[in-house]
């Protein structure tokens, strides 16, 4: 049966669009020897990919499938977690910043735009601040700039964290940090070191991130700023982030939590890609 030019025409642009999105899975050595595991999808300008605390980019896997249509994307796994290997070295924001850095450096990517979830958006917080001549346009959700957005009953909390792999709540999927054990297992054999992971991420959300006002009146790249309206950070903190930053708008998501991403990723999406177009 013949086709029809415009039959012809579709089959030719979805096979492309298939083409594009086709996954690249890579993993890349830093400069302290940690394995970072990462994948490229889809072609077009550079849009990074970060994750929240304790899981892997399989948490954004919406996100990374509706933009490699339009992007090229690079979903990375942050240190220590997901598939990407562990390391001798304290994690901290600085060090997942300089990982990022070093990809693109390796990829030959001058410059790209950074869409962060949670910890993923302080990593392209921090990023920004240390390295804004390498960002074309900021998105962050849920992060904080400052480690007293949280209330210190939570940070001494965090302090205190404990594991207990024999105690059932602890693996549930529905709890934390239960929900982060299949993310942890996609890199590492079995859940002896689990409890250790945790008390370090624990640690670090405890005493990190420490930017100041002027370090965000000093990022001119333009910025948005997405928080859910029923987010456990406080809308005030998130508000005063985009008041600081001199470049940025803010959108506050009606009816979503700390995981907007996953309960109205049609919305953040929009969201999103309207931001990037213009």
């Amino acid at each position: 049966m013949k086709m029809s030019i415009f039959q012809l025409g579709v089959l030719i642009f979805m096979t492309i669009l298939t083409t594009n999105a086709k996954a690249l899975s890579c993993s890349f050595k830093t400069s302290d020897d940690v394995t970072i595991d990462y994948e490229v999808t889809g072609e077009g300008e550079a849009l990074v990919m970060l994750h929240s605390g304790m899981m892997s980019r399989d948490d954004m896997s919406a996100q990374v499938k509706y933009f490699s249509n339009f992007y090229k994307v690079i979903a990375i796994d942050a240190r220590e977690q997901g598939r990407s290997s562990s390391s001798p070295v304290t994690i901290s924001y600085n060090l997942m910043s300089k990982d990022v850095i070093e990809i693109l450096d390796y990829l030959n990517i001058e410059k790209a735009s950074f869409f962060g979830q949670s910890d993923g958006g302080v990593t392209a917080l921090v990023t920004t601040h240390l390295h804004q001549n390498r960002i074309n346009k900021l998105i962050i959700h849920g992060a904080v700039y400052h480690f007293t957005a949280y209330p210190k009953a939570q940070r001494d909390g965090w302090k205190n964290s404990a594991w207990n792999e024999s105690n059932a709540s602890d693996h549930d999927p529905a709890g934390f940090p239960g929900t982060a054990i299949s993310s942890y297992l996609l890199g590492q054999s079995d859940l002896s070191n689990f409890e250790a992971h945790f008390k370090e991420m624990s640690n670090m959300w405890a005493t990190s991130p420490s930017l100041t006002d002027e370090d965000l009146a000093a990022i001119k790249v333009p910025t948005m700023v997405i928080v859910g309206d029923h987010n456990d950070i406080s809308l005030q903190h998130t508000i005063k982030m985009h008041e600081a930053l001199s470049n940025s708008e803010l959108f506050v998501a009606p009816g979503a939590t700390h995981f907007i991403h996953q309960e109205k990723p049609d919305l953040l999406n929009k969201i999103i890609h309207d931001f990037l177009k213009q």
